[in-house]
């Protein structure tokens, strides 16, 4: 009853009009991702896309993340978490502007990479954002929140695509995602709260570019645990699950309807389970829930393709959405609190840049397997790569565990020397 009570208190302190906007605007983004998640590869093939361009141009976006996602987190430390997410809603807009106009293959890959880097100034950022407006103690159930309505708007956004994709064609589908994307960026602009940035000492202006912070962020065992287990979940996820599951489901006789509804239930799944998270994750230690998580997916990419059972799949899938929806929540808490107020936003970017590391090594690797190896091997390489990784998280998270308190040991004893009477 205790549990109860605390989180709807919880969640109560979180219903004020600054969660809630930035809840919206990240429902908007992902809508806006959305539009052109089902029509991308159809509308690059009606431009000539060979499938090696059509990887080639696919590939852009994870690369262009990459290498921008810790650059758009110094960024939003140094301008603001507001700045950055209305640039990156105006990048949306001009992306799929060029998206809408593009003449031929090659042209695509320009507004790839502008996607790219709305993708890193807005979903990141927003959890810098929304973690710099509440309190410590309702971090992680803000997150949930967020979560959850980003899942929500990615729930809308491939219906709206394929909805005016095939009555209008596909350049009026990502105009209209371009159309969207302007929405947002003026709401952003006009509702969301700027950031105060904090001038050093003296008043003289910092460095556009602390680089001994961002090493330290890069070391702490809080931040490299969580991205080990974003590559992890990344690799999962991308080369197996969203690539390689549907064509095994062809191949084992079930339909274009069915595979898709079965990763519907999945996205259903993912984003109910995010705002319930949120509070639980401040009890339960983050190595130890990741490192969960990251055994169960391994447990489901090694049965996946071991059933043909339409109804087996949707449960597998429908648990391994839940998991997904925990790490989002567990790891980027983690990330978030390892940060603090001047670093949150390089911290999350690093993060960030691990994914989309998992997402380009992730493809390579699965696609080298299935070419010499098969389907099979595809997910059995996969669900050994999620254990090994799993025992890597646990022991960085005793390890980080140990380093605390070591450290609180460390300021007790300071105190208690600092009130000797004998001195």
């Amino acid at each position: 009853m205790q549990s109860v009570s605390t989180l709807s208190a919880s969640y109560g302190r979180l219903m004020r009009r600054e969660v809630i906007e930035v809840c919206v605007l990240i429902f908007i983004a992902d809508i806006v991702v959305g539009v052109q998640s089902p029509i991308f590869a159809l509308y690059a093939t009606s431009l000539g896309a060979s499938l090696g361009m059509l990887g080639l141009v696919t590939s852009v976006l994870g690369l262009s993340r990459l290498a921008s996602a810790l650059p758009a987190g110094v960024i939003s430390d140094r301008l603001g978490p507001k700045t950055v997410l209305v640039a990156g809603m105006l990048l949306y807009a001009v992306s799929f502007v060029l998206y809408a106009l593009a003449p031929s293959p090659a042209w695509l890959i320009v507004p790839r990479i502008l996607q790219a880097g709305g993708m890193v100034a807005t979903f990141p950022m927003g959890v810098a954002y929304i973690s710099d407006i509440v309190e410590t103690r309702d971090r992680s159930a803000a997150i949930g929140l967020y979560t959850a309505a980003m899942g929500s708007g990615f729930a809308v956004g491939p219906l709206i695509g394929s909805w005016v994709g095939s009555a209008a064609g596909y350049p009026s589908a990502y105009m209209v995602g371009a159309v969207i994307a302007l929405v947002g960026a003026v709401f952003a602009a006009l509702r969301l709260v700027g950031k105060r940035i904090p001038r050093p000492a003296g008043g003289a202006p910092g460095r556009l570019v602390d680089f001994p912070a961002i090493v330290s962020l890069m070391r702490h065992p809080a931040i490299v645990m969580a991205c080990v287990a974003n590559v992890a979940m990344t690799v999962s996820m991308t080369g197996a699950i969203f690539t390689y599951f549907p064509v095994y489901a062809r191949s084992v006789g079930i339909g274009t309807v069915t595979i898709g509804t079965l990763f519907a239930w999945r996205a259903i799944a993912s984003a109910s389970g995010r705002i319930p998270m949120g509070p639980l994750s401040e009890r339960l230690p983050a190595h130890w829930t990741l490192a969960a998580v990251l055994i169960v997916e391994a447990v489901i990419d090694f049965t996946l393709v071991r059933t043909a059972s339409p109804l087996l799949l949707t449960f597998l899938l429908i648990v391994e959405g839940i998991g997904f929806g925990v790490f989002l929540v567990s790891s980027q808490a983690a990330v978030s609190g390892a940060g603090g107020k001047t670093t949150r936003g390089a911290a999350v970017g690093i993060f960030w840049m691990a994914g989309a590391g998992g997402e380009v090594v992730g493809l390579v690797f699965v696609g080298v397997v299935a070419q010499y190896l098969g389907l099979l091997a595809v997910f059995g390489a996969v669900a050994a790569t999620a254990v090994v990784s799993a025992v890597v998280v646990a022991g960085l998270g005793l390890v980080g565990a140990q380093d605390s308190r070591q450290h609180a040991r460390v300021e007790v004893a300071a105190g208690d020397h600092a009130h000797d009477p004998l001195e």
